[in-house]
């Protein structure tokens, strides 16, 4: 459910975040663009102004070393004047070699070559045909950013100099406001767009998470507790209202099933009790009859073979809440091997007990945890050849979990069946009901673990029964497992 939500972040907010992206590079490109057109208007304004307040006869008087004369210093201070009235860098007035005639900053002697304006040609030509121009905003090496209006300086119908002026950082500054104005709003825009696309996903995804945990719990087994949703009228209510349906006609199937089973299981009970009593008397009858107590003995193993299917198919048709209480793990083992001692014996297999540096403690039920060693032992003892080693270990694990595992010198298992043998009703053996590692699976599953089996033909196999050591959730039932 995790990867929907971020399938409709990802499908809503890149989109999102990319059109406004977009029109806010648009948006500060267009205000750009206007505010830089002011700002040559404004300093081609100034311009103009300061050709008016210029003598022409005077710019081509001056030349080279005229600095300190009377005229050169007087147009030099009307041009400091005019600059700080309109608060520009810069007056200064080019010939059209591009030599300076007068700066207002007086950082330029006359004659000197304005190498600034080398990038101004373009403009500086318009100038000098007669017409006011300004020049493209750049920023210099220096990191400061560069415009400057010009006009030209007419004697006559004919133009004898360029008026530059150049825009001081404060005509600079509005663009400067306009972009951090426009990228401080793009990112409160951007986090309101995120945070309403995560609450708008949430929304969406959160009742398909409970579907869904609704839908994990149905399939552990859990048929008797309604769905548990908000009512909605759309999809997802409708969603709802269809799993809840379908609870429903499970549970009743499964209640059906359960009757069938139990009924079929008693039925088959009585008659071999009455045959295994029988077969008791027969035998007493039959007393010293070595050929016919012989084909007795074959009577009763066949009797207790249906007898151990019988209490399988009950155990799998029972349903009892799980008794959560704090489980020592080791003791298990040492009581299992203990029970399985004289069959362990009989088919010439020794029982072998280790328990790890941290012996692990478990909550769950103590009864339902014996017959999972119990049944893993037992099948290990029947694929186990004379001779051999069964053993039951237990330790403790990284993360907060711990195992128990059994472990054999058998035949193994082929791949293609290992993920089978947990389904009830398969079995490998002639004589099997199929039941024992369901019933193993579904007790393990219901504890909040996990079985794992590692095989390799010819080699054994190791069945690892893995368990938190936490307590699971207190609603958490056995359903249909060992009882």
């Amino acid at each position: 459910m995790g990867s929907l939500l971020s399938r409709l972040l990802v499908a809503y907010l890149l989109p999102t975040l990319g059109l406004l992206g977009a029109f806010g590079w648009l948006a500060y490109s267009e205000a750009e663009r206007r505010l830089e057109a002011s700002l040559g208007r404004r300093l081609i304004g100034v311009a103009q102004a300061a050709a008016t307040q210029i003598r022409s006869e005077a710019i081509t008087f001056l030349a080279r070393g005229d600095d300190d004369s009377r005229t050169a210093r007087r147009l030099k201070h009307k041009l400091r004047i005019l600059q700080e009235r309109t608060r520009v860098a810069r007056v200064v007035v080019l010939d059209l070699k591009l030599q300076c005639k007068t700066d207002s900053r007086g950082e330029m002697r006359i004659g000197d070559r304005h190498y600034n304006a080398e990038a101004d040609r373009h403009e500086l030509g318009q100038v000098f045909a007669g017409k006011e121009a300004a020049s493209v905003l750049f920023r210099g090496r220096d990191e400061r950013i560069y415009k400057t209006g010009y006009a030209p300086l007419l004697k006559g119908d004919q133009v004898v100099a360029a008026v530059g002026v150049e825009g001081s950082p404060e005509y600079f500054q509005a663009l400067a406001r306009l972009r951090n104005y426009l990228l401080l709003s793009g990112l409160v825009v951007a986090a309101l767009v995120i945070l309403v696309s995560v609450l708008v996903a949430r929304r969406i995804t959160l009742p398909l998470r409970n579907l869904a945990g609704e839908a994990r719990r149905i399939g552990q087994g859990d048929l008797a507790t309604p769905v548990q949703t908000r009512a909605s009228s759309d999809e997802v209510g409708l969603l709802a209202g269809t799993m809840n349906e379908m609870r429903e006609g499970l549970f009743q199937r499964d209640q059906q099933l359960q009757l069938m089973l139990s009924g079929i299981a008693h039925e088959v009970r009585n008659p071999l009790g009455g045959m295994e009593l029988f077969s008791g008397l027969l035998r007493e009858e039959l007393e010293g009859d070595e050929a016919r107590l012989e084909l007795l003995e074959r009577i009763e193993r066949e009797l207790a073979y249906l007898k151990k299917v019988v209490e399988d198919f009950l155990d799998f048709a029972r349903r009892r809440p799980a008794d959560m209480r704090p489980v020592a793990v080791a003791p298990l083992l040492a009581e299992t091997a203990e029970v399985l001692a004289a069959e362990a014996e009989q088919r010439g297999v020794s029982l072998e007990v280790e328990v790890g540096d941290e012996p692990p403690t478990v909550t769950g039920d103590a009864e339902q945890l014996r017959r999972v060693l119990l049944n893993l032992c037992r099948n290990a003892l029947q694929a186990s050849p004379e001779g051999a080693a069964v053993s039951l270990s237990c330790d403790a694990l990284p993360g907060g979990e711990a195992f128990m595992e059994v472990a054999d010198q058998g035949p193994g298992i082929e791949p293609d069946k290992q993920d089978e043998i947990f389904t009830p009703f398969f079995t490998t053996r002639e004589k099997g009901s199929g039941l024992g590692l369901a019933l193993v699976k579904k007790v393990v599953e219901a504890h909040g673990g996990r079985v794992e089996l590692t095989s390799t033909p010819g080699q054994g196999a190791s069945f690892r029964v893995v368990l938190p050591e936490g307590a699971p959730a207190p609603e958490v039932e056995a359903e249909g497992l060992i009882g």
